[in-house]
């Protein structure tokens, strides 16, 4: 089996140790081949633009698409957002890859650095409400694809419906640190079933 990875920071790794980050930790598990095309900054329109060299001619079994949080950053329409990630899944499926389609975490409000992160163009509260609508539209379609999902939103959320703050600890509030991204690549091991 061999998996790529695309999308943003979170599958990047940005705040960790890059052979910590969860396509990484995949890798290092031995049971697979892992490609991690994270790119911090990157949009679901960047990742549209570059799926073809970044995934498709490397002729994975798998590909693991995430992306969105970028685009809600600066307020990018929803449909737009669902639009590209559709886009990369029927692409995938158009060259016999098998598209999961990962459900980008939610960001720590509390544990935000002002310091050193900017503010959402809409703002925080309203970036993490966007966020979990998005994260709803998202497994909609992607059921009515009949497309595998992996979800990281969730894995984030304790049974208050809070954020799991243990993986923002040492972090910017937007992305986890190794604890987080170890549970991640737990997920993706626990629904591949490997």
């Amino acid at each position: 089996m061999e998996i790529a990875c695309i999308g943003d920071s979170l599958t990047e790794g940005l705040g960790v140790d890059k052979e910590n980050s969860w396509p990484m930790t995949l890798a290092k598990s031995g049971k697979m081949k892992v490609i991690n095309r994270g790119i911090s900054g990157d949009t679901t329109t960047g990742m549209t633009s570059r799926f073809y060299h970044d995934v498709i001619a490397h002729q994975p079994t798998h590909c693991i698409i995430m992306g969105g949080l970028n685009d809600l950053w600066w307020d990018t329409p929803l449909n737009s957002i669902l639009s590209n990630i559709y886009s990369m899944a029927k692409q995938a499926v158009h060259h016999k890859i098998s598209p999961i389609i990962g459900i980008p975490t939610p960001i720590y409000i509390e544990g935000i650095n002002h310091d050193t992160v900017w503010k959402p163009r809409a703002g925080y509260q309203m970036l993490q409400n966007k966020l979990c609508e998005f994260s709803s539209s998202l497994k909609v379609m992607v059921k009515n694809n009949r497309w595998n999902f992996i979800d990281f939103y969730s894995l984030y959320i304790n049974q208050n419906q809070y954020v799991n703050s243990h993986f923002f600890v040492n972090t910017d509030g937007i992305h986890p640190n190794e604890k987080g991204h170890q549970a991640m690549a737990n997920l993706v091991l626990n629904l591949l079933e490997i």
